[in-house]
């Protein structure tokens, strides 16, 4: 019973390491668009959960390195949709604009917080930066 309390903890930690909270991870969606704003930065906003491989594979395309989200033009925020403020904050601003149910939602916006594009569902590391290049195109037309 002991070894499987202990592969029990190994997998939930494991799991949540995706969403796992740095100094600067930004997760209150509030507060990106106020940054945002300030440091007229574009939002890339994920809105998932810790326990979602979908989510899970984003965040390691992103740690990677293997988008093209640089520091300069992006802020990127992590909302967990298990947060009812969160959640209710997303999905106030943005849920009809995203068709389709599989998490994890991501949307690019301007800086203060106007939707400019967005997805659902898993993607490649070659489908979110042709999703990430559009959606720069777009930005650049206003």
């Amino acid at each position: 019973m002991k070894k499987l309390s202990a592969l029990f903890l190994v997998l939930l930690f494991s799991a949540t390491l995706g969403f796992a909270k740095t100094d600067d991870q930004i997760t209150d969606l509030d507060a990106a668009i106020k940054q945002a704003t300030t440091e007229n930065k574009a939002l890339f906003i994920i809105y998932g959960r810790p326990t979602c491989g979908n989510c899970n594979a984003l965040h390691g395309y992103i740690d990677q390195h293997q988008l093209r989200l640089t520091k300069t033009s992006f802020l990127i925020a992590n909302l967990n949709c298990d947060d009812p403020a969160q959640s209710s904050n997303f999905k106030g601003r943005y849920r009809n604009s995203l068709d389709g149910n599989t998490l994890p939602f991501v949307v690019i916006a301007k800086p203060d917080g106007t939707l400019v594009k967005a997805r659902t569902g898993y993607g490649t590391a070659d489908q979110f930066n042709d999703f990430i290049r559009d959606a720069k195109k777009d930005l650049k037309k206003e």
